[in-house]
């Protein structure tokens, strides 16, 4: 899919005109955040839709406004600082693959 597409579905899923802001989409945002977080909406489709959202609105915040998530630079920061470091460093998500920081079990046969 090319990026207006994708800018203008986003901005749809939020009910957002072309003209709209940052500030507007933050607004449109927590709107709806209100009314389908799974905490506060018990149906079915709340997960779904709240996942859907939670897309939609960091797309256009990075793609459309420039404006880059600050928990990423943070963990960015953490990552850079303390690395692997077997107390305060943590791995980070784009740095391994599901399997790799899975402990082998030690057995007779392993060693």
């Amino acid at each position: 899919m090319n990026r207006n597409y994708e800018v203008d579905s986003a901005r749809r899923l939020l009910g957002m005109t072309k003209k709209g802001t940052a500030e507007d989409a933050k607004k449109k945002y927590r709107e709806l955040a209100k009314i389908w977080h799974p905490d506060v909406n018990k149906s079915k489709e709340a997960h779904d839709k709240m996942q859907a959202l939670n897309r939609a609105y960091a797309f256009l915040m990075k793609e459309e406004f420039g404006i880059l998530d600050p928990w990423d630079d943070y963990n960015r920061w953490w990552w850079r600082q303390y690395g692997n470091d077997p107390i305060w460093g943590n791995c980070y998500p784009e740095e391994s693959t599901a399997g790799k920081n899975k402990k082998e079990k030690i057995t007779e046969k392993n060693i």
